[in-house]
């Protein structure tokens, strides 16, 4: 079995659909298989997947567990030599998959390997980057992609690739397409369960690196992602969440005595964010500017809680 494909979804059917339809073409020349994780959806997911995809492997999990627990309960039964964990909103084009484990073969030491991602309309989205570090929110106060800074250094903080960009490697990939050597899956292991949703993938990385493993961005190859719509799904948990998850990946990797330094630079560069937004005129600029504000006082929380639909509450502290 070349490649075994796992994608774990709640409530995202017809992206759902979407997706599987886009696989046969895309993994075109390959032995694979399919896994579908479903995390008790109500949406009639189970069902169509049953119904219009007979072949793939469907596992009911019986509740909302979340990206990192949703794909571990499927890893023990996947059989391929690589290993994809893939979102249910993205829609991959034909041979783009058999092209990234081809990629995939060529590169020694291979942790993981991510191709460009682009949104619905075809713009690049973010693919990737390097691991948060606090100097990233207080270069990103200044909104250095567009004001001061162009080309690596403000890659340093994430990347949406240019479409001549080549391959080369990073810190991490996104897990919205994240390809992995089955032996390397092996050796650094499953993804962290602490994390529900957002940066497990980036935590496998870390691991992996420090094994000596090396993630990769491959732009050969183009995936589309669909960003934010099978995240949608669970309303406004999802901004909580992304600080809980966010100050477990700094406590566990750098430290708990520097969440605080976190802390203090993403207050920073939201709140400038939010009143540089605030003086220009417009809708989207307003809306902007609230959201950007609403991330600041999170900063401003000891605790904070995100409790997924279906799930538990999961609590952050620092």
């Amino acid at each position: 079995m070349d490649l075994s494909i796992v994608i774990v979804s709640w409530n995202t059917r017809e992206l759902l659909r979407g997706c599987l339809a886009s696989l046969p073409a895309a993994t075109a020349g390959l032995a694979c298989e399919v896994l579908v994780v479903d995390n008790a959806s109500a949406d009639g997911s189970a069902a169509m997947v049953r119904d219009a995809f007979p072949d793939a492997i469907l596992i009911e999990s019986g509740a909302n567990l979340g990206f990192s627990r949703g794909n571990n309960l499927a890893l023990p039964r996947a059989a391929g030599d690589y290993v994809l964990l893939l979102n249910p909103d993205t829609v991959c084009p034909p041979d783009s998959l058999s092209r990234l484990v081809a990629f995939a073969r060529g590169v020694p030491r291979l942790a993981v390997v991510g191709p460009r991602l682009v949104d619905a309309a075809g713009r690049p989205t973010i693919s990737g980057g390097w691991f948060p570090r606090a100097r990233h929110h207080w270069l990103g106060a200044l909104d250095p992609r567009r004001l001061l800074f162009r080309g690596a250094l403000a890659d340093r903080i994430v990347f949406a690739p240019r479409p001549d960009e080549p391959s080369h490697p990073v810190e991490y990939v996104m897990g919205a397409c994240f390809l992995m050597p089955r032996a390397a899956l092996d050796a650094v292991g499953p993804l962290d369960e602490g994390f529900f949703m957002y940066f497990e993938e980036t935590d496998w990385c870390w691991r992996a690196r420090a094994l000596g493993l090396a993630a990769w961005f491959c732009g050969e190859v183009e995936v589309a992602h669909l960003e934010g719509q099978a995240a949608a799904a669970a309303g406004s948990f999802g901004l909580n969440q992304f600080q809980v998850s966010y100050r477990r990946f700094v406590r566990k990797n750098y430290g708990p005595g520097r969440v605080w330094q976190f802390r203090l630079a993403q207050f920073a560069e939201f709140s400038v964010k939010s009143l540089l937004r605030r003086l220009v005129p417009g809708e989207e600029n307003r809306a902007l500017s609230a959201a950007y504000a609403a991330r600041a006082r999170l900063q401003l929380r000891n605790e904070i809680t995100a409790e997924p639909p279906g799930g538990p509450t999961l609590p952050a502290g620092g």
